[in-house]
């Protein structure tokens, strides 16, 4: 049973090169760690060339909107197709932080579509509290033409739904092993497994029984258990198919079953 971790922050790890020991010994094959600016973007580009299974996306993350300079686009362009990228983002609106202003998050969250469609990569998108807005710039800009995933999805089964109609996928993270998590247990029996996708978001959001500490790709396989609960699935099923899932959206290398 090999595993991907969809959504990571290598770089915001003490130690990347031992995690990724780790997360090799708990059978997690590949990693997509995240750019979430210009800096952290090139570092996750230097962690490819490091790690064998390791893969990158460039991007600015909304809480940095407002830092967006007028050749950040053309930086964050040069690497993707340098590095190369499997995905823009991770990008979007965060209505809950409001660390840049919501006018500005938009500006930048819908440049960030139109690179992504310049280059023909899917989208990792961030969305909390800012589903409407979201859904809107997805839709007004084009993106269902590359598609992607909404990761760490915390929306209701009616934007899952809507996410699915635009031909995107879902992110479900450590937070479904939650007890108060219940709204996302019930958006995930609604999808199709062959559109969710398993991340860990570490150091964030670790699953039990580590919530409080930081979390790791090592980690991964507490979520896979429960989400293959929720679904009443075989665990090695859920597996598969989440890996392929995450294969076919950033074209990585086929897995050996």
């Amino acid at each position: 049973m090999k595993l991907v971790d969809s959504h990571a922050h290598l770089d915001m790890l003490k130690d990347p090169a031992q995690a990724l020991r780790l997360a090799r010994e708990n059978h997690i094959a590949q990693v997509v760690t995240i750019g979430i600016d210009l800096e952290s973007s090139l570092r996750a580009a230097e962690l490819t060339r490091e790690h064998v299974g390791v893969f990158c996306t460039v991007g600015l993350h909304p809480h940095d909107a407002g830092k967006a300079s007028v050749g950040l686009w053309s930086e964050l362009k040069r690497l993707a197709l340098t590095a190369p990228a499997v995905a823009v983002g991770e990008c979007g609106l965060d209505y809950y932080r409001d660390r840049s202003p919501r006018t500005t998050q938009r500006e930048v969250f819908a440049r960030q579509v139109e690179l992504a469609l310049e280059l023909g990569l899917p989208l990792v998108v961030h969305d909390r509290e800012a589903h409407a807005d979201v859904l809107g710039i997805l839709k007004e800009s084009g993106a269902e033409r590359v598609g992607g995933v909404v990761h760490c999805f915390s929306g209701d089964r009616r934007f899952a739904r809507q996410v699915l109609e635009l031909g995107f996928m879902i992110g479900v993270p450590g937070t479904i092993t939650y007890k108060n998590n219940q709204q996302l247990r019930e958006v995930v029996k609604s999808v199709p497994l062959k559109k969710l996708l398993i991340e860990t978001d570490c150091p964030f959001l670790s699953p039990e029984p580590f919530r409080g500490k930081p979390n790791q790709p090592a980690y991964l396989h507490h979520t896979l258990t429960a989400l293959a609960k929720v679904l009443g699935q075989d665990p090695e099923e859920v597996a598969a198919v989440t890996a392929d899932n995450a294969r076919r959206l950033f074209g990585l290398p086929l897995l050996d079953r």
